[in-house]
């Protein structure tokens, strides 16, 4: 089965706007709750009151709820989720959020007797963590039907034809198939025969090509289960794996589950731990996000004066258009069009793709400008906006140049772990690279972000780049 049946999927959207309105009905009951309590009016001359009050709470606590969901992580796939897994989390949530609320309000209000503030919270806990786990489950059981009967499916992919694959093929099988997925077929280390998988699937190729694999397939999953003597095997395969948007799974030896460092979510079926290749925690993901969405658009709207004027002046430098766009290289290997204001002549690669220099006569004399405050670049904030870049994160590179990079080092493959960014840590240290070579020594600053990761090191490169273009030290 090599094509995924997701015609039908449920959006993500459905989940947030359950939320919205379990929110929203949550702090209705929250506000008519308290002024009940308090011996507030209600109705005045046979009319329900609302007063300011209510439509300030009504239009604040939902989006406030929506902001903590999505800094914890709640809307992703909800063909991942566990309802176990949602039941607990929304009960923490609501904990956390309804606290946060009733510290924020019912603290300041005018009543002196404790048990108005316990009638209060747990009034506003119930209603909000019942109404929202009521409309999740509902999703999700629509979710779980869609699934059981076969009408959503993610391919899955068998790395290895051994015995031990087919051992784990149908251990596996049916705990996948609850979860949507089904083996679309295997691939092999050129140095194993099979071993009485093909009876059940049929080989999509060799392990050294499985990306290529995984894109004509559409996997979504990937379990390695290669022999404990062929770790450097499934240490190679994981490497790449990395670099591709899938799930994986491997077999974990004893020691691995002793030390603590298998994760898994599946009772039944086959003993295969996950492997998360993500670099930050999916708090810190979710920040990051907040704050590349937020500073960009304040960065798009207040700087929109300076932009304006910009693209008059590359428009009178010379001809050709404004917006100069070009196919680049991003998280995990996934193409995309990054945008920038023309800083050279048009027709500037007519032979051939070639870097920029100090000295690059096909640069405008306006471009020259640009470069120097990093104003060309303000455009990437829409592909900020759009989710292909973040503000920090190593700079994409075109298809011609990684296939060279390719040969000289196999290391920038870790550079496509992370989006890639407006500025870096190597923009910073060392600039624009001029040739291959400068371009290897900028991506080993690149590394050491991608090794040390975090918000805060975010920040820094941040003021560190600010501080750059305050100067125009831009090159």
């Amino acid at each position: 089965m090599h094509a995924n049946k997701k015609a039908h999927t449920i959006p993500i959207a459905y989940y947030i706007f359950s939320d919205y309105l379990a929110a929203l009905l949550a702090s209705t009951v929250f506000h008519f709750s308290r002024r009940l309590l308090l011996s507030e009016p209600i109705f005045v001359q046979g009319r329900l009151l609302l007063t300011q009050r209510f439509w300030l709470g009504s239009i604040t606590i939902p989006i406030g709820w929506l902001i903590l969901y999505a800094l914890a992580g709640s809307y992703t796939s909800l063909y991942k989720k566990s309802r176990l897994n949602e039941l607990t989390n929304t009960f923490t949530y609501s904990i956390v959020g309804c606290t946060l609320v009733f510290f924020a309000i019912v603290i300041n209000d005018p009543e002196k007797d404790y048990h108005y503030f316990y009638e209060t919270y747990f009034i506003f806990l119930f209603s909000h963590f019942f109404l929202t786990l009521t409309g999740r489950m509902v999703i999700l059981k629509i979710v779980r039907n869609q699934v059981a009967n076969g009408r959503i499916i993610f391919n899955a992919l068998l790395v290895g034809c051994n015995a031990v694959a087919t051992k784990i093929y149908k251990d596996s099988r049916e705990g996948l198939r609850s979860s949507g997925y089904r083996y679309a077929g295997y691939v092999a280390p050129f140095n194993q025969h099979n071993n009485g998988i093909a009876r059940y699937l049929p080989q999509l190729g060799p392990t050294g090509d499985i990306e290529q694999t995984i894109d004509r397939n559409n996997i979504e999953l990937v379990v390695v289960a290669l022999e404990k003597s062929e770790k450097e095997e499934v240490e190679k395969i994981i490497e790449k794996l990395s670099n591709k948007d899938v799930e994986i799974k491997v077999i974990p030896s004893t020691l691995d589950i002793l030390s603590g460092s298998v994760r898994t979510s599946n009772v039944m079926g086959a003993v295969l731990s996950d492997i998360h290749t993500g670099l930050m925690s999916d708090w810190q993901q979710n920040i990051k996000r907040v704050l590349d969405v937020m500073l960009s658009m304040t960065g798009l709207i207040f700087l929109s004066p300076l932009l304006l004027w910009s693209a008059i002046r590359v428009r009178l430098s010379s001809p050709g258009p404004i917006i100069y766009r070009q196919e680049r290289i991003g998280y995990k290997g996934k193409k995309f069009q990054i945008y920038k204001l023309r800083s050279m002549v048009i027709d500037a690669e007519k032979n051939g793709p070639a870097l920029s220099s100090l000295q690059d006569q096909r640069v405008t004399a306006w471009g020259k400008t640009m470069r120097k405050w990093r104003i060309d670049e303000l455009p990437q904030l829409w592909n900020v906006l759009k989710g292909e870049m973040s503000l920090v994160g190593p700079r994409p590179e075109r298809q011609y140049y990684i296939n060279q990079l390719y040969h000289c080092t196999p290391y920038f493959r870790y550079l496509l772990k992370v989006k890639p960014g407006v500025t870096s840590w190597g923009m910073v240290q060392f600039g624009y690279a001029e040739n291959i070579d400068e371009m290897i020594e900028r991506m080993k600053y690149d590394l050491m972000y991608i090794e040390n990761v975090s918000l805060s090191l975010d920040i820094k490169i941040m003021l560190h780049t600010l501080r750059i273009i305050f100067k125009g030290k831009g090159k």
